[in-house]
């Protein structure tokens, strides 16, 4: 008979299992990982469980070759359990509002709503079995204006269809914004560990950042930046852009460049450099509308590639970043799909209420 051994970390997770169980055969299951492990005879536990030796076995082999999960799984809780049709049409509403944050939250509303009980592995499989699954809840800014941003994009259509008529100005268009990643600071991640293990990435102090002001083409996916370890992005660094992307393209006859209401595109600096060379035209986003700024896909993109895994160093930092942007090339096949010109707008519909009487 092969010997029960538990780390820590796995004997505090059984307990608590066993603690927060209302099934006695849930109870009885992680109760007998238990006491073998701590080195009590078979027969005794199977004795005090009132079960026997094969049934013990069982268990044990389960828990040994499958895992506690499968341990702790029923087979006999029935489709769809101890609901009605029409308890599960509620449940199926009240998860819709996004208020349980975890299972266990909503196996204590179906006691004290129906005065049903399940386990913390028989409320899964149920969640599972009506079509309800565990995800990230999507973030939007309540406060953008749909109809607003609904006029930009008009917008922008009617500006790209007018660079590429016959006849038109050489034009290029470019999407702008500023990237900051900071060492150490944005490190903490999830990712999938063995049970028990703890990994241990270490985190700066958030003191040393990367400043980016980068211009990404929508239409052949050129991608030109700045990149500041010492210095601000600020006025003087956006004309430097502006300097960059008239030197890199001598030819081009216009620029429009689509960018968020940041201060310093209207310091003075930009404004007298603009003067002075009228082929650039600033076309500002709508107020929080990062989803209109095709270069937030971009940047959320580097931060998958380089910036979410430990850097020793702000030096490696800045080489994983110079990996990904100098090299867009080797992520043609992402980027043509990442970098579409549709823009998802949150529409009045489909904010909740509460966020439309607040706007």
């Amino acid at each position: 008979m092969k010997p029960i051994q538990l780390t820590t970390e796995q004997r505090k997770e059984i307990d608590r299992r066993r603690k927060a169980s209302h099934d006695r055969r849930l109870y009885e299951r992680l109760t007998a990982v238990l006491a073998v492990a701590a080195g009590k005879p078979r027969a005794e536990v199977a004795d005090l469980l009132g079960v026997g030796l094969t049934q013990l076995g069982d268990w044990l082999r389960i828990f040994r070759n499958q895992g506690l999960d499968a341990l702790c799984t029923l087979h006999n809780q029935g489709d769809p359990g101890n609901l009605t049709t029409a308890q599960v049409e509620q449940l199926k509403k009240e998860i819709g509002t996004g208020r349980f944050r975890n299972s266990d939250q909503i196996r204590h509303w179906l006691e004290e709503t129906f005065g049903v009980r399940y386990t913390s592995s028989g409320v899964k499989q149920l969640l599972k079995r009506i079509g309800a699954s565990y995800h990230q809840v999507t973030g939007f800014l309540w406060k953008a204006n749909p109809d607003k941003q609904h006029e930009f994009v008009v917008k922008y259509e009617r500006q790209k269809a007018a660079a590429q008529r016959p006849g038109a100005k050489r034009t290029r268009r470019y999407f702008v914004d500023a990237c900051h990643p900071l060492w150490g600071l944005e490190l903490v991640y999830a990712c999938w560990l063995l049970v028990g293990q703890r990994f241990l990435a270490g985190m700066g102090g958030g003191r040393k950042r990367l400043n980016i002001l980068g211009a990404l083409c929508p239409d052949d996916l050129e991608y030109l930046d700045l990149r500041l370890t010492r210095d601000n992005i600020n006025g003087e660094q956006f004309v430097n852009l502006l300097r960059l992307l008239r030197s890199t393209h001598p030819e081009t006859e216009r620029f429009v460049l689509y960018l968020d209401r940041a201060r310093y595109y209207g310091s003075p600096v930009v404004k007298a450099w603009l003067r002075r060379h009228p082929e650039f035209q600033l076309e500002p986003l709508p107020p929080y509308s990062p989803n209109l700024n095709l270069i937030e896909r971009l940047w959320k993109f580097l931060h998958k590639q380089a910036l979410s895994r430990w850097h020793p160093s702000f030096e490696a930092m800045q080489e994983a970043v110079g990996v990904v942007l100098d090299h867009l090339e080797n992520y043609q096949a992402e980027l043509k799909t990442l970098l579409v010109e549709k823009f998802h707008i949150v529409e009045k519909q489909a904010i909740p209420v509460e966020y439309r009487q607040a706007g």
